[in-house]
């Protein structure tokens, strides 16, 4: 054990873990294998030991288990002790990567892509990750960028095509608008159709420049330095901005700035005042239209030129707002999502049994990448049940897991994989043609 440091948690809720394995059958990683070492209540255990100095395993091997913790949060939503496994394991993160963060590989070179102020450096490694036979080398999949970044040398700023209501004037809301690392330099499209639905609702855009990667897949990784680092990047290029909301296309975007941004800070840190007001600032894209409901804005409808069936992929970090109540069914559904989901015309939504997680979970892919097909593989049993010919969904990561069906789905059987926004940005292009 003399590579292990003594390391403690300011949360103690494992105490209240009575091993009742309740939490097993929502844990993805878990259920792949069925291994009680990749399992919440295992990790809870090992971090347990680990408090009372008594675990005879070395930190690479303790890493293993947590970096296999996908942080979907399932464990946390069932455990009737409420038992703040997520947490638990994110700290253990910090600590072992403080043991073993000097070490090359793969996810170490592409958290150095993410956290690249230039935004070049991603672009170039997965352009190289697509070439051939580096692809046949690596046996994985490497998502291809889909056009020129989003984001530009400069601050960029949309103007609404129409008053939101003419009683009080233009311009009644101004967002920031955060596109995070992937739907800037991966899938823009994604920005310019969450860009042309907000302005296409009366709502005014800004979207700084020095903006960059939320930092999930750092803490993840347990590189606190880093996260605070991007973290402290982001409040700082949105500050001072006359903004009401910033908004969010990404559910795990959302994540980690609404609930972990707060978390990493200390309520005595000078920074803690503005990361604070931030992240409650910030909202998912479809929290934000369900806002702008209650406030009496109504939400224009599009229509599709040809009738769609599609299944909505829930990701694992998508949350309502605590008030939320379904008010139809495509809201049962799937939350706050199917408000936009009732808005497009010749949208048919198909229901999922169990909306299993996805299987991408940040840097979880790249590290147990054939680990992450096998849970990928299972969520596709469940779309397949459905028969959809569209397969939407509203995370950055999830769109990587889904879009990658090499051995799942193979030929005429492959689906196409959007985001809901951008099939409600074109029924609004459609319903004008």
């Amino acid at each position: 054990m003399k590579d292990r440091v003594k390391y403690k948690n300011i949360d103690k809720s494992y105490l209240d873990c009575v091993h009742c394995g309740k939490c097993l059958s929502g844990c993805p990683s878990y259920v792949a294998n069925l291994n009680e070492f990749y399992s919440p209540r295992g990790r809870v255990r090992l971090i347990l030991t680990d408090d009372a100095d008594k675990l005879p395993l070395r930190a690479p091997k303790v890493s293993e288990t947590m970096s296999s913790c996908l942080l979907c949060g399932r464990c946390v939503k069932i455990c009737p002790n409420g038992v703040k496994i997520d947490k638990l394991i994110i700290d253990e993160k910090i600590r072992l990567n403080e043991l073993t963060g000097h070490v090359f590989s793969i996810d170490k070179f592409a958290l150095k892509a993410l956290k690249n102020k230039r935004k070049v450096l991603l672009k170039s490694a997965l352009e190289i990750g697509n070439i051939p036979i580096i692809e046949k080398l690596s046996r994985r999949y490497a998502p291809k960028p889909e056009g020129k970044s989003f984001i530009s040398n400069k601050d960029l700023a949309f103007n609404a095509i129409f008053p939101i209501n003419e009683s009080l004037g233009k311009n009644v809301f101004k967002v920031g608008y955060f596109s995070g690392c992937v739907f800037n330099s991966i899938y823009p499209q994604i920005s310019v159709d969450t860009i042309i639905s907000l302005t296409q609702n009366g709502i005014d855009v800004f979207v700084p420049k020095t903006q960059g990667c939320c930092g999930l897949p750092f803490i993840s990784s347990g590189d606190i330095k880093s996260f605070r680092e991007l973290a402290l990047n982001n409040v700082r290029a949105f500050k001072d901005k006359e903004i009401h909301y910033i908004v969010t296309s990404c559910a795990s975007c959302a994540y980690s700035i609404n609930k972990l941004y707060p978390l990493y800070f200390n309520a005595n840190e000078d920074e803690y005042a503005e990361i604070k007001q931030f992240s409650e600032k910030l909202l998912n894209i479809w929290s934000f239209f369900k806002e702008l409901e209650k406030k009496g804005v109504n939400i224009k409808s599009g229509e599709l030129k040809k009738e769609t069936e599609v299944v909505f992929h829930a990701p694992c970090h998508l949350s309502n707002m605590p008030e939320f109540k379904p008010a139809s069914s495509n809201e049962n559904l799937i939350g706050e999502a199917g408000f936009i989901a009732d808005k497009i015309n010749g949208l048919k939504l198909k229901p999922l049994n169990h909306n299993y997680c996805c299987g991408n979970g940040g840097m979880f892919n790249i590290r147990h990448y054939n680990l992450s097909k096998k849970i990928t593989s299972r969520k596709f049993e469940e779309i397949k049940e459905a028969s959809p010919q569209e397969v939407l969904t509203s995370c950055s990561g999830c769109m990587f897991s889904l879009k990658d069906q090499k051995g799942i789905l193979e030929g005429s059987e492959r689906l196409p994989v959007r985001h809901l926004i951008s099939v409600y940005a074109q029924s609004l292009k459609e319903l004008k043609e």
